[in-house]
C-alpha cells in the first residue's frame, strides 16, 4: 500500500515521474473510476520495461494522483473512490482487535457514526472492530489520503506544462464522472442592512459575539468568521464562497460597498471586539481590513465558512460555536448567511401578510 512507500517517495523528481509514467497516471485514473482492466496490463508492463517493482511501482503512481488531484476540485470524490477499492486489501491483514489508540486515530477523524468507541467492545485496551472491519478499512484509508492531500494541496504546483497538461486531462475526464447535487442556500430578495434583530442570526454567530462582548478569547479563525459574517449581514447576506460551478467568488469590500460604509463598519466592529482580553486597536484594524480585502494583504475578500466546516474544523475552534437549532437543521442551511436569509424572508412574508389584512380591514372584504 502507499503509505508504505511514503517516505521513500518524498525524494523522487516529481517532474520526471511525471513524464515516465504520465499514461499510467491517467490509466490508473480510469481504472479508479471506471474499473478499467486495461490498467494490470499497463503496469505490468512498465514495470517490465524500467524493471521495477510492480507493487511499488502501483503505490508511486497513487502517490503522483493524489497529489495531482489534491489540486483539484475532485480530491473528495478520489479519496472515496479509492478507499472503496484499497479497503479489500487493507482487510486481509487486519486483525479482529485493534489498539484502542490505533482505533482512536482513525475515529476522531472520521464522520462514521459506526465509528463510535461507545458503540463497540472494549477489553484490555483493544477495540473488536470485527463487526465494522470493511468500515474501519474505508475509514482508515479516507482519512489517511485526506491529511496527505491537505498537506499537498499546501504546496504550489509549479507552472510547468506538464502539470498543466495533466491537470486539464484530469479535470475534462472527471467533470463527466463526478456529479455533484447542488443545494442552493436561502437568498433574499430586499436585503435589509439595518436593525436587524439579533436572533436573526445562527447560533454559532450569536456564540463569538456574546464571546467578544463577554471579554472573552474567541479563535482567530473564529473572530474571522464572525467579521465576515458580520459584513456580509450588513451589505450583502446573498454573498457566499463559491458559486453554482464550485467556483471561488473573488471579491473585495469595495466591490460589495462604499469605502465610507467600510470605514463605519470598521470603526463599530473595533468598538465590539474592545471587551476581548488580548485587544490592540492597530492590530484589529488591520486583521479586520485583511479579512474583508481592503487596502491591505491580499485584497480579496475572506469568506466565512460553510456550516459542515464549522462542524470539522480541524482544530480551528469554530465547532466549538456550532450548536444547531431546528433553523440550522434545515436542508437548505448550508451556510451561516443562510440562516439570516431565512429569518428576513419570513420576516419579509409576515410583513407582507399584515399589510394584506389591513389592506383587506380598510376595505371590508374580510368581515
Amino acid at each position: 500500500m502507499l503509505l508504505e512507500y511514503l517516505e521513500e517517495f518524498k525524494d523522487i523528481d516529481f517532474f520526471e515521474s511525471l513524464k515516465m509514467y504520465r499514461n499510467l497516471i491517467l490509466s490508473k485514473l480510469k481504472y479508479i473510476y471506471e474499473k478499467n482492466k486495461e490498467y494490470e496490463d499497463d503496469l505490468k508492463n512498465y514495470s517490465l520495461c524500467f524493471e521495477l517493482d510492480k507493487k511499488k511501482l502501483d503505490a508511486l503512481i497513487d502517490y503522483l494522483l493524489i497529489i495531482l488531484l489534491s489540486h483539484t476540485n475532485y480530491f473528495n470524490s478520489f479519496i472515496k473512490e479509492y478507499s472503496e477499492i484499497k479497503k479489500y486489501n487493507l482487510i486481509k491483514n487486519l486483525p479482529n482487535k485493534i489498539s484502542v489508540w490505533e482505533f482512536i486515530k482513525t475515529a476522531s477523524k472520521s464522520r462514521n457514526n459506526d465509528l463510535h468507541l461507545e458503540r463497540l467492545d472494549l477489553e484490555k485496551g483493544y477495540v473488536d472492530i470485527t463487526e465494522i472491519k470493511e468500515i474501519y478499512a474505508r475509514e482508515f484509508i479516507r482519512v489517511e489520503l485526506k491529511l496527505l492531500g491537505e498537506i499537498s494541496k499546501k504546496v504550489k504546483l509549479p507552472n510547468e506544462d506538464i502539470v498543466k497538461d495533466l491537470l486539464k486531462e484530469i479535470n475534462e475526464y472527471l467533470k463527466d464522472k463526478v456529479k455533484y447535487e447542488y443545494i442552493e442556500g436561502i437568498k433574499v430578495n430586499n436585503i435589509l442592512c439595518e436593525n436587524i434583530p439579533l436572533e436573526w442570526h445562527p447560533p454559532c454567530i450569536r456564540g463569538i459575539l456574546h464571546d467578544i462582548l463577554d471579554g472573552g478569547s474567541p479563535s482567530h479563525y473564529a473572530r474571522r468568521s464572525f467579521v465576515v459574517y458580520w459584513f456580509c449581514a450588513k451589505f450583502n447576506p446573498n454573498l457566499r464562497p463559491l458559486d453554482k460551478d464550485g467556483n471561488l467568488i473573488n471579491v473585495s469590500a469595495t466591490d460589495i460597498t462604499s469605502e465610507e460604509n467600510i470605514e463605519k463598519f470598521i470603526d463599530e466592529v473595533i468598538e465590539l471586539f474592545k471587551n476581548v482580553e488580548d485587544f490592540d486597536e492597530n492590530k484589529t484594524r488591520y486583521y479586520i481590513m485583511h479579512n474583508i480585502g481592503y487596502k491591505v494583504g491580499h485584497g480579496r475578500f475572506t469568506h466565512c465558512e460553510y456550516c459542515k466546516n464549522w462542524k470539522s474544523d480541524n482544530g480551528k475552534g469554530l465547532s466549538y460555536y456550532c450548536k444547531p437549532d431546528n433553523i440550522c437543521k434545515k436542508r437548505n442551511i448550508i451556510h451561516p448567511l443562510d440562516y439570516l436569509c431565512y429569518n428576513i424572508n419570513r420576516h419579509l412574508k409576515l410583513k407582507k401578510n399584515k399589510s394584506l389584512i389591513k389592506k383587506e380591514d380598510k376595505n371590508g372584504n374580510n368581515k
